[in-house]
């Protein structure tokens, strides 16, 4: 089955994306294991954005409904508890350094690079030509991604900027291994603690607006009833609702007034194609008046 609208089939992308979950769950493991046997806090903050992923992920792979909302919304909890944990742990650690193996904070931080890449490389795979080459450049691969979906292209955007945060260990381990200076671990970690917090923030308040059924932020109720109204034989619109039932799933419901009742299966018609078309609305309950 190929969804409207996308070049890849909706199958194809849930692999991917099952993929990529699969790597980062894997990967989070040995992040957290490595940062409690060699005492790098930079390491655990690392795992924090793996943490992100893992659950970013697993809200674009459809299916979930409002359960994927919940979800989100104790990851972004979590997630807070982390960062505030890993920022008074790293202010604790400025006056007194702890001793840090750097050699395996590199190690597993490459490995990390690599996990990044491999992902990256299967979300930008076009997969709808043959013999279609894998962009090297990532603003190119995230253009192709424009313009095949949206949930792939975030799932990629957020492993490109964990390859930052692997970075960011990398270098805190090898200032580490050549020059002794434990304090990089801390100060590492606090720029990647409040790295996290913004993001946080975001999916938070996202779970929340969805779950309050709040009308979603690239629609316009106004343009939505503007557009109906446009129908020709339609002359108005009332208890029109607009809300979000899961990402990339949106519903209306609304009472249309029209002139000929006996052109009600035309103009219905006429609401529903619009809406999917102009909006995006793909869950639409629309109630055909005579009268207001």
């Amino acid at each position: 089955m190929q969804d409207r609208g996308d070049n890849i089939p909706l199958t194809q992308r849930i692999t991917k994306l099952k993929s990529i979950l699969l790597l980062t769950s894997i990967y989070f493991v040995v992040q957290i294991i490595a940062a409690l046997s060699t005492r790098s806090l930079a390491l655990l903050a690392d795992a924090g954005h793996m943490l992100a992923d893992v659950g970013a992920t697993l809200k674009h792979t459809y299916g979930f409904y409002r359960a994927e909302i919940l979800a989100a919304l104790l990851n972004g909890v979590v997630l807070i508890l982390i960062s505030v944990y890993i920022l008074y742990e790293a202010y604790g650690r400025i006056f007194e350094p702890p001793e840090i193996q750097g050699l395996p904070m590199i190690i597993v931080a490459a490995i990390g690079l690599g996990v990044n890449f491999a992902g990256m490389r299967v979300l930008g795979s076009s997969g709808h030509s043959q013999g279609s080459q894998v962009d090297n450049d990532h603003v190119g691969i995230v253009k192709k991604l424009e313009e095949e979906n949206l949930n792939v292209k975030s799932a990629y955007l957020e492993l490109l900027n964990d390859t930052l945060g692997a970075a960011g260990v990398i270098a805190a381990g090898v200032i580490i291994l050549t020059t002794g200076f434990y304090l990089a671990d801390p100060l590492i970690s606090i720029g990647l603690g409040l790295f996290i917090l913004p993001r946080t923030w975001s999916l938070i308040k996202k779970s929340i607006h969805i779950l309050m059924e709040g009308v979603p932020a690239n629609i316009s109720p106004e343009e939505v009833k503007n557009a109906i109204l446009n129908i020709k034989g339609v002359t108005g619109v009332f208890d029109l609702h607009i809300w979000t039932i899961t990402s990339g799933m949106n519903a209306i419901s609304a009472h249309v007034v029209v002139i000929d009742r006996n052109r009600s299966l035309t103009i219905l018609q006429e609401i529903n194609a619009i809406l999917e078309k102009k909006f995006k609305i793909n869950q639409a309950t629309i109630q055909i008046e005579s009268y207001h």
